[in-house]
């Protein structure tokens, strides 16, 4: 019996997982939608670059809520090189496994990554922190976005700031049509 209840996304880095030194470099940037990924010297040391980071605030709460009415996926533009120390992180910080997608190789850029990997699952909702992946997803799913300093200029439709991902439970619900 296939699964009936809805997919929700979540991206890792800023929105589950704290970035290093609690610090989010993304910004808005409007660059070309299908520029094709650039090599960077950090994808050689993907696996270690998240050793000892520890979850963002309400993550795991509500990571857990959500996982009582959606399916919940991790889809995160880490390196497929990271994958083992990823689903530690998880299990540890999240206290599950769920589904997890990462990004095979540096040529796609990760708002690419992203929608190829939501649309080919069928995400009715995605949990963000980058303002220029936000953008690309939401004219096809809600999007709420962790806020961070650097995203706090993005208004989009179909694009919510929260604080986490726990305050966002509620409104997800009902934007998905589950009863409460």
């Amino acid at each position: 019996m296939a699964n009936s209840r809805p997919i929700v996304t979540f991206d890792l880095d800023g929105v589950l997982c704290r970035p290093p030194f609690g610090m989010n470099p993304g910004q808005l940037k409007r660059a070309p939608e299908e520029n094709p990924g650039r090599w960077n010297p950090a994808w050689l040391i993907e696996r270690w670059r998240y050793y000892g980071r520890a979850p963002m605030p309400g993550a795991r709460e509500g990571f857990e809520a959500i996982a009582t009415f959606a399916e919940c996926v991790v889809v995160t533009a880490r390196s497929e090189r990271a994958r083992g120390h990823t689903e530690r992180w998880l299990q540890h910080n999240i206290g599950r496994l769920p589904r997890l997608y990462m990004r095979p190789h540096w040529r796609e850029r990760p708002p690419q990554f992203k929608s190829r990997t939501l649309d080919g699952i069928g995400s009715k909702a995605h949990f963000e922190d980058d303002p220029n992946t936000a953008v690309r997803l939401a004219p096809a799913r809600p999007v709420f976005v962790v806020a961070w300093e650097r995203n706090a200029g993005l208004e989009a439709d179909n694009v919510w700031r929260v604080e986490s991902v726990l305050d966002a439970v509620d409104d997800l619900r009902q934007r998905l049509g589950v009863p409460g």
